[in-house]
């Protein structure tokens, strides 16, 4: 009587495991599927607020610390191309412009240095900017603070107590794109 026992707890046992082993793969398909959907639904808001289809590009990273009470957050993504498909449509739409940045743009995402001023950068890290140095592309500017009346103008971008503004860089040399979104 005792051998028929082990022998059911020994099949018990595997069975157990062979269980917990499914319920692992399957959590983890499940989590695969929703970081996919996850990065489909980025590349389409990205999409739509660039005005320019970024689908076929890979995301490289991705950074969203928007939460709390009012969405205050940080959205950095880069996204790299294998050809120069987002580069024409970035040079055919009418809301990106060719560098350089305007100098508030420098100091928004590199930070500006003089004698008189220091400014930024205001999309850091530890006091460093979130993508590096662009010397040739194009970018793409979107204030969306309140008190904004165009939204493809940063002259005043700099004068206010809060920021809610999007910008993106397409760096040509790298066919990469860097988009940045910041809310205050």
């Amino acid at each position: 009587m005792m051998q028929i026992n082990s022998r059911v707890h020994f099949f018990d046992r595997k069975i157990r495991k062979s269980i917990c082993l499914i319920m692992i793969v399957i959590a983890a398909m499940g989590l695969s599927g929703c970081q996919s959907k996850q990065e489909d639904s980025t590349i389409k808001d990205i999409s739509r607020v660039l005005g320019i289809d970024v689908s076929s590009g890979q995301v490289i990273s991705a950074l969203d610390d928007h939460g709390g009470f009012h969405g205050d957050g940080t959205t950095v993504v880069e996204i790299q191309f294998s050809d120069t498909s987002c580069q024409e449509q970035v040079e055919e739409s009418e809301i990106w412009c060719e560098f350089p940045l305007t100098d508030n743009l420098t100091a928004l995402v590199y930070g500006l240095r003089s004698d008189e001023v220091s400014i930024g950068p205001i999309l850091s890290r530890d006091d460093n900017p979130v993508i590096p140095e662009v010397a040739n592309g194009y970018y793409c500017f979107v204030d969306r603070h309140s008190e904004s009346t165009d939204p493809q103008d940063d002259s005043g971008v700099l004068n206010r107590y809060s920021f809610n503004f999007t910008i993106a860089i397409y760096d040509t040399d790298t066919n990469t794109l860097y988009y940045m979104e910041l809310d205050t």
